[in-house]
């Protein structure tokens, strides 16, 4: 487990993308979108588990499994007697709960309704039982402790007492595991060129259909897979490529990424109930969880806990909702429900000037739509000023019209750049986005630009001036640019650049120039400005005999 307090300063070099078959937007983000529960326990391991099932959230921690309803709020109930709690798996019709028990080397089949060890399971020859895949009443087992020697294991549920059926050869540590369908996929884990072995379960026997081969496809430490629920279609996380991968069970090929660009370890993934969404998690980036497009790859959403990281396999869909168990720096578990990411999508815009001065007001638009353009109605929005040091101060009152459009105005406090983050909430239909707009600020500037009304050929012309920000002298090393045009009976015979001119430490500045002809000469000081300050400009013309 990398620790949460130095995750924000990792850098990776991994590879990009080899698959070219979706197309990826960036997503709305949103910080600690939901609720977050302290499950009460402190916890310094990297592998806990959680399951959903009748209403209730299984988390798996270590001697005990916590329960929580999918609202995350805690029941106050703990099955406890167990040692070395790793993966659970709920059966279809939520009555068994299965546990891995790596510390009795057994699996635990807890009833659900009373939270009673029905039976345990004695794995004894097949040590350190870790990761689970349950498919009506066969369950696959993966085993391996830290001196090697893993494996998977098939148990008959409805036996009496299971047989423990070994599937397939040894590995060096216990294997993901991923079944629905006729598909079982047991993935080599903790190894680079990770190998996803796809086995044939439909006919009640585990036959090898072929691999996906993990050097061809740079998969590198496997950390969790999910299936589609007729086994056609896998999705992976992993450390290499980078991105979340998808592949075809029939082809063992790659079919497409979700991701692409490296913002984070891909440590979990799942599937909503219905294969529409894709919610993926990562460890050391810059956002914790992105919802995808199962189809298409889109971003859909996107939410962080900056003081905590997600858990491999720590993800799963509660109707349309998301929960993801986290360790924060202070490793407390932490159970993080996303609400409503797997709603249908709502379109938060935001618009704004780019640039405005000190003491202005500034008008800020936006509108809010479903996905096809369609309005929301009016919809209250939460509104928030960031100044570049950081300082932060709601606007209260905004709210949008019934054709979905808003508009506020702030005058801001100071100069820099400020940012208005605008959200909405999301309701039971839509759900939540937002958006943002940046607004540089800066002080006015003042330029002005004298000198002598009339000057003879030959004879050195002196002008000066003064240049002010916000009206005070501008940052030490200004310098100005300064034009000049000589008109002969109103023709001009160009313009000609003169050398920059050096403004002094208290805004004033001079210059000299010398007439070789006779005519109208018009100079021109110009200011360019600088992140403070905006541009200025002065004119001055003089006769020359």
């Amino acid at each position: 487990m990398r620790h949460p307090l130095v995750r924000r300063l990792a850098a990776h070099c991994g590879a990009a993308g080899l698959i070219i078959g979706l197309v990826t937007v960036v997503a709305p983000a949103a910080s600690a979108a939901g609720t977050t529960t302290d499950l009460g326990v402190s916890f310094d391991s990297s592998t806990a588990d959680l399951a959903v099932g009748g209403g209730r959230v299984f988390v798996s921690a270590d001697d005990r499994i916590i329960v929580a309803d999918t609202g995350g709020n805690l029941t106050g109930d703990v099955v406890t007697g167990l040692s070395g709690v790793r993966e659970l798996a709920v059966n279809p019709d939520d009555t068994r709960l299965y546990a891995a028990l790596t510390g009795s080397n057994e699996v635990a089949e807890i009833d659900t309704a009373s939270l009673t060890i029905v039976r345990r399971i004695d794995l004894s020859a097949h040590p350190c039982p870790s990761t689970l895949a349950l498919l009506g009443e066969r369950l696959w087992v993966g085993h391996g402790c830290d001196t090697g020697g893993g494996g998977v294991v098939g148990l008959d549920l409805s036996a009496a007492a299971p047989a423990p059926v070994t599937v397939g050869g040894e590995h060096l540590r216990a294997p993901e595991l991923a079944a629905a369908g006729d598909t079982l996929v047991v993935g080599r884990s903790s190894l680079h060129h990770a190998d996803m072995l796809v086995y044939d379960v439909g006919d009640g026997t585990t036959e090898l259909r072929g691999t996906i081969d993990g050097e061809e496809w740079r998969m590198d430490h496997l950390r969790d897979l999910a299936l589609t629920s007729d086994g056609t279609t896998l999705f992976s996380a992993a450390d290499t490529p980078g991105h979340f991968t998808r592949y075809d069970t029939e082809t063992l090929t790659a079919t497409g990424t979700y991701g692409d660009g490296w913002d984070g370890y891909p440590s979990a993934v799942a599937l909503s109930s219905d294969g529409a969404y894709l919610a993926a998690g990562r460890q050391w980036g810059s956002t914790d969880l992105t919802l995808y497009d199962a189809a298409t790859g889109a971003a859909m959403f996107a939410a962080d806990q900056p003081d905590a990281e997600i858990l491999p396999d720590g993800v799963a869909f509660s109707g349309t909702d998301v929960l993801v168990l986290l360790r924060n720096s202070a490793d407390r578990l932490l159970l993080w429900r996303v609400t409503g990411v797997a709603l249908p999508a709502s379109d938060l815009t935001v618009t704004a000037p780019a640039r405005t001065y000190a003491g202005s007001p500034v008008t800020v638009e936006g509108r809010l739509t479903r996905a096809d353009g369609k309005a929301l109605g009016p919809k209250p929005l939460a509104v928030t000023r960031r100044l570049i040091d950081g300082t932060k101060k709601p606007i209260a009152g905004v709210t949008t019209q019934r054709n979905g459009t808003f508009t506020f105005q702030d005058t801001p406090p100071d100069v820099g750049e400020v940012t208005y983050w605008v959200f909405w909430d999301g309701d039971d239909r839509y759900r939540r986005s937002s958006a943002s707009v940046t607004v540089l600020v800066r002080h006015r500037s003042a330029l002005t630009l004298d000198g002598p009304r009339s000057g003879v050929v030959g004879t050195a012309m002196e002008l000066t001036g003064v240049l002010t920000e916000g009206g005070k002298p501008p940052s030490p090393g200004a310098t100005l640019t300064v034009q000049r045009s000589v008109y002969v009976d109103n023709v001009s015979d160009g313009t000609v650049k003169l050398p920059p001119v050096s403004v002094d430490a208290d805004g004033t500045y001079t210059f000299t120039d010398t007439p070789a002809t006779a005519g109208r000469y018009h100079y021109l000081a110009l200011w360019s400005g600088t992140a403070g300050a905006g541009p200025a400009k002065a004119a001055h013309q003089i006769v020359v005999e």
